[in-house]
This record gives C-alpha cells, structure tokens and sequence, in this order.
C-alpha cells in the first residue's frame, strides 16, 4: 500500500485513510482531506485554501496535525491526555458507519499538544433533543449499556434548539490542549474547532454542528477565543464514572458559520499563533475543554 498522496488542489487522496484500511492510522492534514463534498459548491475553494494555509501556519509554528478514522487509535491517544472521550466514538457502544468519524490529533516535539473529534450523525424521525434526553446519542442501548445511576436532562433553550435538528448533524467532542498551550500561550482553542468543522464541511456537506461544552463558554471573554458560538440552556448529565462538570450547555454552529470562520482566517484575522503574544488582537484567557 503506498503512503497517501495529495494530487493538485482538487485533495484527491489514496491509501489507508482513504479506503478505510488501519496500515497507517493516522495521515498529514493534506493527505487525508479527500475530495471536497459536491454539497460545498463554489465555496470549495475556501475550504481548500484554508487547508493550504493552515498547513502552513501549523509548519511555522512547529506542529504536526494528523487525522485518523481509526477511532480506537484514537481513543489510545485521548486516554494518554487523561480526557474523557464521549461514547460516541466508541464503535462497540454506539456503532458508526466506516467514514462517519474524524479525529484529529495535534503534536509537538514533546508529544500530543491538542485532539479533538467529529461524528456524523442522520436522526431520521426523531430528533437531536430525543437523542439526548435518552442517552441515545452515546448508546446503541441505553437501558443495558449506560452506567448505573448516568441520566442526561436537557430543558430550556437547549431543548428548543436541539427539538428543531432533524435530519442530520456534526457532533464535536474530545477536545483538548495540552496546559502549556493554553490561554495565552497559543489561539489552538480558536483554530481547532475552526479545522474540524471545516473539514467535517468537506467530507460530509452542510450540516449543523454541535457540542456540550461546559459552562466557561458563556463566558464572553472566553467564549471570544473560541469563536463565540451561539450556546443554550441547560444540560445536566450525570455520570458518577466521570470527575467532569455536569451543568453543561448546547453550542450550536449553524453551516453558514463555517464558512464564516474560514473567511476570517484566511483574512489573516483569526491566524494560528504559538507564542507569548496574540498577533491578531487583545489577550484573553481560556482552558480549553468540552465534553
């Protein structure tokens, strides 16, 4: 099998990612991006150049980022961090198609910096609230599979929105930044969530994407780090096998958002930093985590 290969600006890929095969778990951005969904349209172009660039900002500041649809392989690396990875990567819990997951994986000379993962979701007659108030979204069977004394509630807002998501969407989970690239030390809590919904665009089409973060993002100076997602009231899960927060909110980032975002970056706005000194604007603070 040859190593993946990036054939002109049309990210035509082959090897392992490419056809789902585990001789190489993991693939240079690049490599694995693949053909762009028809879905994109004219903005494909945004997507690809994004790609480009991000490439080389990430070379600039000396980090490797890798994607893998290996989700095992995955969870290996997440479980080295000490994060919780939700279920929903979990095959053998809530099974997935081949091509429905992403993970991405961030490295420096020192070992893994930053992850963070995407998984497809098709709802078909019931809806994103329904998938959360049963657990459904993270089990194939909740009853059997769930811990004992593990119950999610979604109200208010949360609810509303989450009511409306019918079709189909993005999850966003496993994010997380190594303590000594946070905060002002780097903008990857802005450039992360930016890279995984873009290339979820461009695998997967147009979709709404969506995350539990916990409840630092409403923070508006936080939140500006991240993008400042739209998020909702309120979710509280309760999982006795995890030392996470369980007063949780909904964020929700509708398609057009993307392409915003990606704009923005190519602007020279919102580019990658690694450093003491954000070269795009004020300092701010955050402790990137979702769930």
């Amino acid at each position: 099998m040859p190593d993946p290969v990036i054939v002109s600006a049309g990210f035509v890929m082959s090897g392992p990612l490419a056809f789902g095969e585990k001789a190489l778990t993991e693939v240079a951005l690049l490599a694995g991006i693949g053909p762009i969904h028809p879905d994109i349209g004219e903005q494909r172009v945004l997507l690809e150049d994004t790609f480009v660039e991000a490439g080389k900002d990430l070379v600039t500041a000396d980090l490797r980022l890798t994607l893998t649809t290996d989700m095992e392989h995955f969870t290996t690396v997440v479980q080295g961090t000490g994060k919780f990875l939700p279920t929903a990567f979990d095959r053998r819990l809530k099974p997935f198609r081949d091509g429905d997951t992403l993970g991405l994986v961030v490295r420096d000379g020192e070992g893994v910096v930053s992850t963070l993962a995407i998984r497809l979701y098709r709802f078909s007659v019931t809806t994103l609230a329904d998938h959360l108030a049963t657990l459904s979204l993270f089990y194939a069977n909740p009853a059997e599979q769930m811990v004992r004394g593990e119950r999610l509630i979604i109200e208010g807002q949360a609810e509303f929105i989450a009511s409306t998501v019918e079709d189909s969407a993005i999850y966003v989970g496993g994010f997380w930044i190594r303590s000594d690239y946070r905060g002002r030390a780097s903008n990857l809590s802005y450039f992360m969530p930016l890279m995984v919904r873009a290339l979820g665009a461009a695998r997967w089409g147009r979709h709404p994407s969506f995350s539990l973060m916990k409840r630092w993002i409403t923070d508006p100076r936080r939140s500006d780090r991240v993008g400042a997602p739209d998020v909702y009231d309120r979710i509280t899960w309760i999982r006795p096998h995890v030392r996470e927060d369980q007063d949780l909110v909904l964020m929700m980032t509708p398609p057009k958002n993307v392409f915003e975002r990606v704009e923005n970056y190519l602007s020279g706005s919102k580019r990658l930093w690694v450093g003491d000194k954000d070269p795009n604007g004020p300092d701010g603070y955050t402790s990137a985590s979702g769930t």
